[in-house]
């Protein structure tokens, strides 16, 4: 007869061969249906697996796509640990801001103390803001802040001789429980 595969190695074999010849394994009917069982078993847990492993994988991907959105959603509503309130829950507040040249008076206008005070120098282009955090501002009363005094996250100064504010942002906590906010910008021509 022809050649035929050998059961343990998968080298051609001569079909009346007793022994391979290559793997030099017995080829008599026992050890054949015992390799044989192998084969069918490692195929059943490779089949096992394969249907398995990419239904794991796609809990996995789902699970850490919901743990990214969550957590980019609640770095973008946040600011050092402060949420920035949006327009429409905010209240103007009732103030003027004048620069000097080294340094900020804010006067507060309004008949109520503004409290959690954020100030923010904004250059242009946008994204250089420096800010300073006041616990109180009192009503009816004007604050001195030194140019100096607002920093950027990386720690970085604002130095009023080479630098020009263009805009300038108030955020505070009011008594009612909302926002209060102001926003004005300086002419460009000095």
């Amino acid at each position: 007869m022809g050649p035929e595969k050998c059961p343990f190695c998968g080298q051609e074999i001569d079909t009346e061969a007793a022994k391979c010849f290559f793997c030099g394994v017995q080829l008599n009917e026992e050890a054949i249906e015992k390799r044989l069982e192998q084969l069918r078993i490692e195929d059943v847990k490779k089949s096992f697996h394969k249907t398995r492993c990419p239904f794991t994988l796609q809990v996995i991907a789902v699970i850490l796509i919901c743990i990214s959105i969550l957590s980019s959603s609640s770095t973008k509503n946040s600011k050092m640990g402060k949420a920035k309130p949006s327009e429409e829950s905010t209240v103007r507040l009732n103030t003027k801001v004048t620069f000097t040249g080294t340094q900020f008076i804010i006067y507060n206008n309004d008949t109520f103390d503004w409290t959690n005070v954020e100030l923010q120098i904004i250059l242009e282009p946008y994204g250089r803001n420096y800010s300073i955090e006041i616990p109180r501002m009192p009503a009816g009363k004007e604050q001195r802040i030194r140019a100096t005094e607002f920093v950027r996250q990386d720690e970085t100064r604002f130095d009023p001789y080479k630098m020009k504010p263009k805009r300038f942002r108030i955020w505070c906590d009011t008594p009612t429980g909302e926002k209060g906010s102001y926003f004005a910008g300086w002419d460009k021509t000095e």
